[in-house]
């Protein structure tokens, strides 16, 4: 009897191990990722050939060596996924970051060219951050990978699989490279051998995941259902306004257009500002047409390449650059907090003003040693950048020189803009003006586009280092240009430069006061009711992406391409015949029935809503109405330089800029309450009636005034 109590106690007892032996091995919770349970370890086999590379979140496991190997380094591709999916819902802090700490052995040609290391975060088989890794062959190397958390890496829905995949491809060592001891001791062959977690060699391997819990307000599930609130930013309203209600309005401005057309001398609409250039007196200049005062095509090619020096930059940075740090995984945070920074100084740059009128060196020329100031500026903290360690990682410090380098070219672009009031003739604003702002535009687009098609193959430090002879070859124009006759290249040159700059030193009282004065005039404080009234009409702006995506179903992809290519082009294109129709009959003539004709074509394009589904029709109207827009802002431009006193130029016309930036801010602030109440057909009528009162803002100006009055008098 006590044999059998016996062995009825040692089967209940093998029957209880045995059964929660399976239980715990079918519930394997102690591996999987909790708010309490951060790090995830890496084991596999001791041949990478088998492919069996797994992660879980357990210290409690082993590998036969520690480590995997194959004896290739040729097209090396495995993934190291979770040894089992996501058994529950996974939140990261979004304002966390991953660190995952590898180690690499890896026996490989130096010199043979290939591809590097290149890790890749993915979920499933979609790839959250990737970054490529460079270190010598032949000796245990320690890989720090720190990810920023971005937007698409906050949830891991249940199901999901977290993984590592690991890329390698260069050829094995030449028979030249295996003459090096060191490498023929270690047997000169093809190697490449991943560690694992419980390695003896001294190396740290896992990785650590800022895991919140399903509770914390910080963990949201992009998702789930929207509230209230974001509901409504991500919809517009569904109230109407008929047509009706518009048409007493538009009917008005028909006639009121028509009378001023039959007093086009009283409006100064028939006055040409591009007349015919005055005569240049015999023996007046000694340069012989070689300075910018003189020659209308140094004029032309040193404006236009400080133009095409800004868009550059400008585009690299935020398209390109952006686009890159996106792609590494940082968060849009950090993106955010490089482009407030970034924007900082052009918000502000109005204070440059005052500076560049106050202090000259008139023996190098007004504006000319200010831009080459700024110019070596920004070739300087680009060149600086490239000594910044794997930018995606350091993105705080990038954006603080992206601070710095803005300053810079900020105070470019208010050098560059008194340089063309100082030395263009009145007959060259249209046309000039055109000419610069297509070069931005330009510039733009080798910056964005053409830079951001090769920086996944030269990577981040190769592009930035290639702009810097292309700005070196720009800086080239305004080195080698003087501005007026007598002024010098270098300090170093011969020369004293004009003796009417020379008399011309001020303090900054007498620059406010001749400021004071230029302002004094009706036309000039008209120019600041223009600038405040261009770009009301923004708020549609915001709108077309949800109704081109949302209510049309056109791809990201689709919008992208059209709006930052083919609209883009339009632009271009309004620039360029607005700054000859403007040549040809006059700034104020091609914005008042320019901005009629863009209101037409907005009020038309909101009626015909039943023809929105057709592509081809939708792609006409945009086209249409940028490039007459692009007709209305060049005269705008063009305008408001005519008002601008050269005495106080480059604070005088980054004034009506600055009120032009106001006026894109107003109207982006006014596509909140407005895109919430109305829907899409009410918001093009009432973008309509706003274009219409640039027709007021332009009317009452006279191009002349300024020139007429303070000219001559002074």
């Amino acid at each position: 009897m006590a044999r059998q109590g016996i062995l009825f106690s040692f089967v209940l007892l093998l029957l209880v191990s045995v059964t929660s032996s399976s239980v715990l091995a079918q519930t394997p919770v102690d591996t999987q990722p909790n708010a309490e349970n951060q790090i995830m370890y890496l084991w596999g086999d001791a041949s990478l050939a088998n492919g069996n590379c797994i992660a879980h979140f357990s210290s409690e496991d082993s590998s036969d060596v520690g480590y995997g190997e194959i004896d290739e380094t040729e097209n090396i591709d495995f993934s190291c996924s979770l040894d089992a999916p996501l058994m529950e819902d996974m939140y990261l802090d979004p304002e966390g970051s991953i660190n995952l700490q590898l180690g690499f052995l890896i026996q490989s040609s130096e010199n043979s060219g290939g591809d590097e290391l290149l890790l890749s975060l993915q979920k499933d088989s979609e790839i959250l951050a990737q970054q490529e890794f460079t270190f010598p062959t032949y000796s245990n190397e320690q890989v720090t990978w720190q990810i920023q958390v971005s937007e698409n890496m906050t949830f891991w829905e249940q199901g999901s699989t977290p993984q590592l995949n690991i890329q390698f491809n260069k050829p094995g060592p030449t028979a030249l490279e295996c003459l090096n001891p060191q490498k023929a001791l270690a047997g000169c062959d093809s190697k490449f051998r991943l560690y694992y977690s419980d390695n003896t060699e001294g190396l740290n391997v896992e990785g650590i995941f800022p895991i919140l819990n399903a509770s914390d307000p910080a963990a949201i599930n992009p998702n789930g259902p929207m509230s209230e609130d974001d509901a409504s930013t991500m919809a517009v309203g569904s109230g109407s306004l008929s047509g009706l209600l518009f048409s007493p309005w538009f009917i008005g401005i028909f006639a009121f257009v028509g009378f001023i057309t039959f007093q086009r001398e009283r409006f100064q609409l028939g006055m040409v500002l591009e007349e015919e250039p005055e005569d240049v007196v015999s023996g007046e200049s000694s340069s012989d047409g070689d300075t910018l005062v003189d020659s209308y095509r140094a004029r032309v090619l040193t404006l236009c390449a400080l133009y095409v020096a800004q868009g550059i930059p400008w585009g690299f940075i935020t398209i390109a650059f952006l686009t890159f740090l996106a792609d590494k995984g940082v968060g849009a945070g950090e993106l955010a907090l490089m482009l407030t920074l970034g924007t900082l100084p052009w918000s502000v740059k109005f204070l440059w003003g005052p500076v560049i009128d106050r202090y000259q060196i008139p023996s190098l020329g007004r504006r000319r040693p200010w831009i080459l100031l700024a110019q070596s500026g920004m070739i300087l903290v680009l060149a600086s950048m490239m000594f910044v360690p794997n930018p995606e990682e350091n993105v705080r410090t990038i954006a603080w020189m992206f601070l710095v380098y803005n300053i810079f070219t900020s105070l470019q672009d208010v050098s560059t803009d008194a340089l063309a009031v100082d030395v263009l003739k009145p007959h060259e604003m249209e046309k000039v003006n055109s000419y610069m702002f297509t070069a931005k535009s330009v510039g733009g687009i080798i910056g964005g586009a053409g830079l951001g098609l090769i920086i996944g193959t030269l990577g981040i430090k190769a592009t930035i280092l290639l702009q810097i002879p292309i700005l070196i070859l720009i800086m080239l124009v305004p080195l080698y240009m003087t501005e007026r006759p007598g002024e010098k290249r270098f300090p170093w040159s011969e020369g004293q430069g004009s003796e009417q700059l020379q008399e011309d030193q001020r303090d900054f009282k007498e620059i406010l006061l001749k400021l004071k004065t230029a302002f004094s005039l009706r036309s000039a404080k008209l120019g600041i009711v223009l600038s405040l009234v261009m770009s009301l009409s923004f708020f549609l702006i915001p709108v077309l992406p949800l109704l081109f995506v949302r209510e049309l179903g056109w791809t990201v992809e689709q919008f992208n391409v059209t709006n930052g290519g083919i609209i883009l082009l339009f632009t271009i294109f309004g620039y360029l015949v607005g700054g000859q129709l403007g040549r040809r009959f006059g700034g104020k003539s091609v914005i008042i029935y320019g901005a009629l004709f863009t209101a037409v074509v907005t009020s038309i394009w909101g009626l015909t809503e039943s023809m929105w589904s057709s592509g081809s029709y939708m792609m006409v109207m945009w086209s249409i109405r940028t490039f007459t827009w692009g007709l209305v802002t060049i005269n705008i431009y063009s305008l408001v330089m005519r008002v601008t006193w050269s005495e106080v130029g480059g604070t005088q016309f980054t004034a009506y800029m600055a009120m032009m930036n106001v006026s894109s801010i107003i109207g982006y602030q006014l596509t909140g309450p407005l895109a919430s109440r109305f829907d899409y057909s009410t918001l093009f009528l009432l973008a309509a009636a706003f274009e219409t009162l640039i027709i007021f803002g332009a009317l009452f100006i006279d191009p002349g005034e300024t020139r007429r009055t303070l000219v001559q008098e002074h």
